[in-house]
């Protein structure tokens, strides 16, 4: 039996990077896939065609987590095709860097719409669903300078600070049945760290922490479906640093 045969999975901003590497994961290990995605199109497709290519099941539907009535058809669309929805990964994520004093109303409204805002509504969609089938897991994306800021980015620290406490107020709430967790990222290889990041910044940050390196998409999928799978059944309410030691130091 493999660890989420039957089961199914709503990643949000599942069109690419690590959301896309969650949903080839989970399916192959059973789970029955669907991908939110944002503007996208083709590369979600693309990815629901790999996943059923490969014999798994998938659906991509594009919605806007921070409105209520696109969570909504998402999440009937979820349950119309698989049944239900047994575990949530709030993946999806926004950051608009500015200095403290430049940040326009808009980008912080727009980061925290997507971080924060999106969570919530996605988790209160899903949280029912799984509140009244008596189980489910939630997973939720988060960052380590939720804790440790860094300058030019005081919208998305903000938005990620607030989204480890919503992890703790949905766990008190939704137990016992569901579980819900947080992933604290530290840097993660990628085209957006290496676009962001010059090769001075990405070699200072390796040798600030203790594995001396950055993780990839892959490693950080099997912690995420690590915590949604039963073996972490007894852990809820919890932030967990996956940063190879950043905010330990």
């Amino acid at each position: 039996m493999k660890p989420f045969e039957a089961k199914s999975v709503l990643i949000t901003g599942a069109g690419g990077g690590l959301g896309r590497q969650l949903a080839i994961d989970f399916a192959r290990e059973g789970g029955q896939v669907v991908l939110n995605y944002a503007s996208s199109e083709s590369a979600a497709e693309a990815t629901v065609a790999e996943i059923e290519d490969a014999g798994g099941a998938a659906l991509a539907v594009k919605a806007d987590i921070s409105n209520a009535r696109d969570v909504h058809r998402m999440v009937d669309m979820a349950v119309e095709r698989f049944g239900g929805i047994d575990v949530l990964v709030n993946n999806a994520g926004l950051s608009r860097d500015a200095p403290f004093l430049e940040i326009t109303e808009a980008d912080w409204d727009q980061v925290v719409a997507v971080n924060l805002k999106g969570p919530f509504l996605v988790s209160q969609a899903v949280g029912r669903l799984m509140v009244a089938a008596g189980g489910g897991r939630i997973v939720n994306i988060s960052a380590t300078t939720a804790v440790v800021a860094r300058a030019g980015n005081a919208n998305y620290c903000a938005s990620k600070a607030g989204l480890n406490m919503l992890t703790q107020s949905m766990a008190l709430e939704l137990g016992p049945s569901v579980t819900v967790n947080c992933v604290a990222l530290g840097f993660v290889d990628s085209p957006l760290v290496r676009e962001l990041f010059t090769a001075e910044d990405i070699a200072a940050a390796e040798t600030s922490v203790p594995v001396k390196r950055m993780t990839s998409y892959a490693e950080t999928s099997d912690f995420v479906r690590m915590l949604a799978s039963d073996t972490a059944g007894f852990v809820t309410g919890q932030t967990i640093p996956f940063d190879g030691g950043r905010v330990m130091r």
